[in-house]
């Protein structure tokens, strides 16, 4: 079974790697960051507003914006500018 790893120390990698005792195979390696920041928000966003949701604290219409459940007023206000 194929498992995606993060590693946050240094460490040698080869043909094999022992992660808790097991040697397990080494098919592929990037160097690049698997968890992007923007990934993590938008996760938290999701757990956050479905949580929200859930308590019915806030609604969401068919276009995704969110309103408060007291109030139907926008949880996020846009203010347009004008040059």
């Amino acid at each position: 079974m194929a498992t995606t790893i993060q590693i946050v120390e240094n460490l040698q990698v080869g043909k094999y790697v022992e992660i808790d005792g097991k040697h397990c195979e080494v098919e592929a390696v990037s160097r690049s960051l698997a968890i992007t920041e923007k990934s993590i928000y938008k996760d938290l966003f999701e757990v956050m507003s479905n949580e929200l949701l859930s308590r019915e604290i806030v609604t969401k219409d068919r276009t995704g914006t969110f309103y408060w459940t007291k109030n139907n007023k926008p949880l996020i206000v846009e203010d347009w500018y004008e040059d």
